[in-house]
């Protein structure tokens, strides 16, 4: 697209001056043009006339901002970035006083990200993208240049792969079965599809958009299938899909990256796709799309879960297997080059890019611009390969972490801690395990405490965790060893992922969960450690008083054997209030933080003396009144009457039939007369009458 010139005056060029807040600045040109030959790993996008979406007859000017190129480091690539100690406190002033351990959740924005995007938006006049004048031109042309840089971001080749902007990683994963209903739809051929047991929810409900699927519980039953050419799979004139997870988010786990390659291979009898769902995995490892021939066919992640920020998600299609999403029904603004609304039903879709034909109504292009700033901060704070140093950073901190949790035991020997790992999985070897350890603590008696608990004593401190089922369902079923059955019964009686009950059946209903990011320090690991150590270590459950139910478990679903009552305790203080709190609390809400030294004991518990036990008193009969009786008897009566008349009219059906038969069907004349059926007639009808008689008078 050539540029147009009146719009050549207005843009902010490289040689204006710039904000100070800047990560670099664009006037050096000469000595990125150095670095990037020193580092093939550099994106190719070093300066600001590289971001530029126009030719290379145009002015190198052309479309460029002070805040459009990625800042490149005044240091060598090949140097290691400074330890991150070393910029926490500057560049993530928000962790001052708090240790945040659920990065699988989302991880943290730099300040300077923030402080960069700010300049970029005051200095700069964007418009919407869909217009032609000069600021939407602009716009239009940045997040051309950004969806590019993020594509090499991942080393993918834009000749060989599209990325197509969308709200999160569930959006991506809902776009692809869409268009593959649509597209099913178009060449009447069913959807099989496949998912893996540690998919995450947003994968496992595609299986409600078809009517052939199946769970592998195993990879051993996946490697079996693909061995086999997709035996147990789509059939002959069927379209195979399979998903799974480049890594768990419970447990942490990273699973094999071959399979897309290997299906693509081996499987001739069905066409079978694979939908790689990269949102846990990308946070915290390099995701090298360099091969289209073993690449994922779809690849869906967040960018938020890699910066923090923005927002925003993308679904990266390998342009081999676009054809299969073309086929939407259903288009959007932006999407379509021509519609006819009003006396026909009519529409051209565009047929220039398949991100334009996806990308329904107006781009978020403010994040998408943040979004550069964000790869921007990456490279300057964890170096010119960032996903490949933070790999190896949190993978040190992770096992860490995991060795910290399986060493602590109670002075009996009891573990203080029930992890949850693959038994193939190494924390330290970031191949096959991320940063992320699900546990559940114990009481040196063996008691669970509720995951709840934990994270809210944990919150009291400034340690932020995440507890619950974690949106993984196989996940939680294979390592909580749930039945089906277990966990309908467990919903019947009350519990529910987005208000749980802890403990059931005596097994925990969800876990809790510590996963390590960029920013994480060794510091973080170990004064979650400490808190542990301090709260739980050496602990047991106090026996509570009858009736009481201890805190994060629910009765049993069957009655209990024994009714026998224990004796009372005096527990002082147990569950105070404080004066700003108006409402009751119940025991399901106090916490192990807020009852450190009294739920907990390590001594033995004074005995009080048991309470009297007073026998129920019997409740006195009513006094007796005629009038209840027969309202009591009225109900009985009618209905005994009701059946007998039906018995009677059975019967009298039966003695019709009976008629009717033998006159029809007489051996001496198997075809009776016109007259020997008008007296049959007759005879019914007079029976009828007699029995309608009867009905009537009785």
């Amino acid at each position: 697209m050539d540029t147009p010139a009146h719009i050549l005056d207005v843009v902010h060029t490289s040689d204006q001056p710039t904000s100070p807040k800047r990560l670099g600045s664009t006037a050096s040109k000469s000595r990125r043009s150095a670095n990037a030959a020193r580092s093939p790993k550099v994106f190719p996008h070093s300066s600001a006339e590289d971001v530029s979406s126009t030719s290379d007859s145009e002015p190198e000017q052309d479309y460029q901002t002070d805040f459009t190129t990625p800042a490149s480091s005044d240091a060598c690539p090949d140097d290691m970035p400074d330890d991150v100690e070393d910029f926490r406190d500057r560049e993530y002033p928000q962790l001052k006083g708090k240790t945040y351990l659920d990065h699988g959740g989302t991880t943290l924005y730099a300040k300077s990200l923030v402080e960069e995007f700010s300049a970029d938006l005051i200095a700069n006049l964007y418009g919407n993208p869909h217009s032609a004048s000069t600021p939407s031109a602009l716009a239009g042309h940045r997040v051309d240049a950004v969806r590019e840089r993020a594509l090499r971001f991942f080393n993918a080749d834009p000749n060989e792969f599209d990325l197509i902007f969308v709200s999160n990683a569930t959006a991506a994963i809902k776009m692809v079965i869409d268009c593959f209903k649509d597209y099913a739809a178009a060449s009447n051929t069913p959807v099989w599809y496949g998912y893996h047991r540690d998919a995450h929810t947003s994968l496992v409900g595609i299986r409600e958009s078809t009517k052939m699927h199946r769970c592998f519980t195993s990879d051993e039953e996946v490697d079996i299938w693909i061995n086999s050419g997709g035996l147990g799979g789509p059939r002959a004139r069927q379209l195979g899909l399979f998903a799974y997870p480049g890594q768990s988010n419970m447990t942490g786990r990273r699973l094999p990256l071959s399979w897309p390659g290997r299906i693509r291979k081996s499987f001739h009898k069905a066409a079978t796709y694979t939908l790689f769902d990269a949102a846990a995995l990308a946070s915290t490892a390099p995701l090298d799309l360099a091969n289209p021939a073993t690449a994922p066919d779809f690849t869906a992640l967040s960018f938020y879960k890699i910066f923090g920020f923005p927002n925003i998600g993308a679904l990266i299609v390998r342009k081999d297997s676009s054809h299969v999403l073309e086929s939407r029904k259903y288009f959007g603004g932006g999407t379509v080059d021509m519609i006819i609304s009003i006396n026909d039903t009519w529409h051209a879709k565009k047929d220039t890019t398949l991100h334009e034909r996806l990308e329904d109504g107006t781009l978020p292009f403010h994040s998408i611009f943040a979004l550069d700033h964000a790869m921007n901060v990456h490279e300057r704070l964890y170096g010119p390969n960032p996903m490949k140093f933070i790999s190896m950073h949190t993978a040190q901190l992770g096992k860490q972490m995991y060795d910290g949790l399986a060493g602590m035991k109670h002075s009996n020997g009891k573990p203080l801690c029930r992890i949850y790992k693959d038994d193939n999985a190494i924390y330290g070897d970031p191949s096959v395990q991320g940063s992320t350890v699900a546990f559940n603590v114990q009481l040196a008696d063996g008691t669970i405490v509720g995951f709840e608990e934990v994270e809210e004593a944990a919150d009291e401190r400034n340690i932020y965790v995440r507890s619950g089922s974690l949106c993984n369902p196989g996940g939680v079923a294979t390592y909580l060893n749930w039945s089906p059955a277990e966990m309908k019964a467990a919903y019947a009686a009350g519990h529910r992922c987005s208000n749980p009950t802890q403990v059931m059946l005596g097994k925990p209903t969800g876990v809790v969960r510590v996963s390590l990011g960029a920013m994480s320090t060794s510091a973080d690991v170990q004064t979650f450690l400490q808190f542990l150590q301090e709260v739980y270590i050496g602990k047991v459950r106090k026996v509570l008083p009858a009736g009481t139910l201890p805190i994060g478990q629910t009765a049993p679903l069957s009655a209990p054997a024994s009714t026998a009552q224990l004796p009372s305790l005096s527990i002082p203080h147990a569950l105070h209030v404080p004066h700003n709190q108006h409402h009751s609390l119940s025991p399901s809400s106090v916490t192990a933080a807020s009852l450190p030294e009294t739920l907990f004991s390590e001594t033995a518990l004074p005995q009080s003396p048991p309470a009297p036990i007073l026998e129920p008193e019997k409740p006195s009969m009513p006094p007796w009144n005629p009038a209840d009786y027969v309202k009591l008897r009225k109900p009985w009566e009618e209905e005994f009457r009701r059946q007998r008349q039906q018995n009677s009219n059975l019967a009298m059906e039966i003695k019709v039939r009976e008629l009717e038969d033998n006159s029809l069907y007489s051996r001496n004349n198997p075809t009776p007369s016109v007259k020997a059926r008008k007296f049959g007639r007759s005879v019914v009808n007079l029976l009828r009458t007699k029995s309608h008689f009867v009905e009537t008078t009785t």
